[in-house]
């Protein structure tokens, strides 16, 4: 595994938090856990009189199908909202990640002033605000907590593949071929490469991974870079699991 320095990628952020303004956000560095907006991110104000037809726009298509299925109660009430926040950008200090903590934290202020729902663009999916609370904020920031791993079927075998790891900085993951059998060990795999990912880990060689069931494995991962897949959305690997142990 190579170094955070291994690629010149800087971690992308795209969170849309429904029912609240930018001109309501009061940030307390005690309570929230906030020391800075990181730079390199934007918050802006979006109302439904001046741009509707946007704010409609995430909610129709692929992205509106994926979150009406998720909850269909939530995906409504964030619909309905007069107004959202978004907070988006480039991270340009993404050294440690603090950048990730204190956005957490100002998103978790926002739910304070009454936020209906919060979505992750990159992830494709709201979250109820009471969700956030519980599984974001106050606590250590995991990759594995953030980027969701789909599980997609090819025929008579699966693909797994993640969305969300660009907001690390990092590229996505995917595993093409998986057997029924070992859908569950090699999506512990990718928890793993996940979670080293998050913190840094750029899989640019054969890797040895210990999986949370104390298996091991080793991975050959190619690296794409190739940011216009819709797959992902952004650069990734395709991984092939090449020694069982």
């Amino acid at each position: 595994m190579g170094l955070k320095s291994a690629t010149g990628y800087k971690p992308f952020l795209f969170y849309l938090i429904f029912g609240v303004s930018a001109e309501e956000l009061e940030v307390s560095q005690k309570r929230h856990k906030v020391d800075e907006l990181p730079e390199g991110l934007d918050i802006r104000s979006f109302t439904r009189d001046a741009q509707g037809e946007w704010i409609d726009g995430w909610f129709s298509g692929a992205y509106g199908s994926v979150m009406r299925e998720a909850d269909v109660v939530l995906f409504e009430r964030c619909k309905a909202a007069e107004n959202c926040v978004v907070l988006q950008g480039t991270i340009k200090n993404d050294s440690t990640l603090d950048y990730m903590r204190n956005v957490i934290g100002i998103i978790q202020a926002f739910v304070e002033k009454g936020a209906v729902g919060i979505m992750d663009s990159q992830t494709i999916t709201l979250y109820a605000p009471e969700e956030w609370t519980e599984r974001f904020f106050g606590q250590e920031v995991n990759a594995q907590k953030h980027v969701i791993v789909l599980c997609s079927r090819e025929g008579k075998s699966y693909w797994l593949h993640t969305r969300g790891m660009a907001e690390f900085g990092r590229p996505d993951i995917g595993i093409s071929g998986v057997p029924e059998g070992k859908v569950d060990a090699y999506k512990l795999i990718i928890d793993q490469m996940i979670y080293y990912g998050g913190l840094g880990a750029f899989f640019d060689r054969d890797t040895r991974v210990h999986t949370a069931d104390g298996k091991a494995y080793v991975i050959r991962p190619e690296f794409v870079n190739d940011f216009e897949n819709e797959d992902y959305n952004n650069a990734y690997y395709e991984v092939e699991v090449v020694e069982e142990e």
